[in-house]
């Protein structure tokens, strides 16, 4: 009888591994702030021009902005969710190809989608969107919206910086500058992928030499380039494949004993 509970015992420990989920697949969640359910992580219900600081903590990431560059964020300002359209006087970018403010260009709408994240305020230089790590990561990536050509010599342009553990630039990227009309109403993807795991922030920095420049940030994938997480190990069995496996290994064995 002892045996016959211990081979019982191995089948209930062997089930219960099969169904559990594997969650580190999905440990690099993107944040493209679109509430589920129209709430936050944190429980926050979202709404348009809401401060965004800490929603996203359980991610290991919080929001702020850093003006004067010191790799901290300043106390009280702090970036705004944005949500697309028109809806109050506050925006985060003009828009000619989708024919409106905060409106994605033809065949981008679903990629923007209903929120993204803007500066302080609406059409202001300098915003320098600060993102802090709980713990250091060696990639990321995510989208800057609409950058755009002001006259023949006058454009947008960004930086995105890494920041290492003294909050000095240990990688950076430089946006294209918007010298046409590419990315007008549509997203500039920037990513790192470095060796190791020493990035400890990530500031946008507004390099462009043209004024009234609003910021427009969304798709954030804070632990790894995006596209690049690992796919589910379709080897693994079905549940009650592992099931029938086992307890047909166990009668067999029951039989073989027993003979």
């Amino acid at each position: 009888m002892t045996k016959i509970k211990q081979i019982l015992m191995g089948i209930a420990v062997a089930t219960s591994v099969c169904v559990l989920p594997n969650h580190s697949v999905n440990a690099a969640s993107l944040i493209n702030f679109e509430p589920v359910d129209g709430k936050f992580p944190d429980g926050s219900l979202a709404v348009d021009n809401m401060p965004i600081t800490d929603q996203f903590s359980s991610l290991g990431v919080t929001f702020g902005i850093d003006r004067n560059l010191d790799g901290l964020p300043d106390a009280g300002l702090f970036p705004n969710l944005e949500a697309v359209g028109s809806s109050d006087p506050v925006l985060g970018f003009y828009s000619t190809k989708g024919g409106g403010i905060d409106i994605a260009a033809p065949g981008f709408e679903s990629r923007l989608g209903s929120f993204f994240l803007r500066g302080v305020g609406s059409l202001t230089n300098g915003e320098y969107l600060l993102i802090s790590y709980a713990s250091p990561t060696n990639a990321a990536s995510a989208e800057i919206w609409d950058i755009d050509p002001h006259s023949a010599t006058t454009f947008e342009q960004w930086e995105v910086q890494a920041l290492g553990s003294d909050l000095s630039v240990v990688d950076s990227i430089v946006s294209p500058a918007g010298t046409t009309l590419a990315l007008e109403a549509s997203p500039w993807f920037w990513s790192f992928d470095r060796p190791q795991k020493d990035i400890h922030a990530i500031r946008l920095v507004y390099t462009g030499n043209t004024n009234g420049v609003g910021l427009g940030f969304d798709n954030f994938s804070p632990l790894a380039v995006e596209g690049s997480e690992p796919e589910p190990n379709a080897s693994v069995p079905e549940p009650t494949s592992a099931i029938g496996l086992l307890i047909f290994g166990a009668v067999a064995y029951r039989l073989r004993k027993g003979n």
